[in-house]
């Protein structure tokens, strides 16, 4: 799929935060109605996030990703099939593991190499920059949920970027 232009990522994202409550609820029916797999596996993290759900952007942000990526395309995505999931997420969960392994100068220049060379890059840096926006005075201090929303989200962008 061609990569999302940030301008695009941007507009889909301010017209999503000025939809009303049932907007938005029609929204999320339409994208579970779309990508259930997709769908279903966000809620079950998301239901592990607990309280944190509460202040969450994972569901929104997924929602701008399903639209954004859905523009480019020019019509819907392939609906994506819970293996498709299953293997895109195992994918990111290896990777935290790798980048465990590796000492602080490594691992920011894999985590540079596997961001900077990805495909969605401009979906991915603006998910990012949405998740840490409440924490940009002190980045190193923020929530541990970010970095997990972050896997989260790129598992979602892989998955509709087929």
């Amino acid at each position: 799929m061609k990569t999302v232009p940030r301008e695009i990522i941007e507009e889909v994202w301010e017209r999503q935060c000025t939809l009303g409550e049932a907007q938005v609820q029609d929204l999320m029916r339409q994208f579970m109605d779309e990508q259930p797999a997709v769908g279903l596996y966000l809620a079950a993290h998301d239901e592990k996030l607990g309280d944190e759900a509460e202040r969450s952007q994972l569901i929104p942000l997924a929602s701008t990703v399903w639209e954004a990526m859905t523009l480019v395309r020019g019509r819907r995505l392939k609906m994506v099939r819970p293996n498709v999931v299953m293997r895109a997420d195992q994918k990111n969960i290896r990777m935290l593991e790798h980048l465990e392994e590796l000492s602080e100068f490594e691992w920011r220049e894999s985590v540079l190499s596997t961001f900077g060379g990805h495909n969605q890059q401009p979906l991915l840096v603006f998910c990012i920059e949405i998740l840490m926006a409440d924490d940009e005075e002190a980045p190193e201090l923020a929530p541990e949920r970010i970095g997990m929303e972050s896997i989260l989200l790129k598992t979602v962008i892989e998955c509709f970027d087929q």
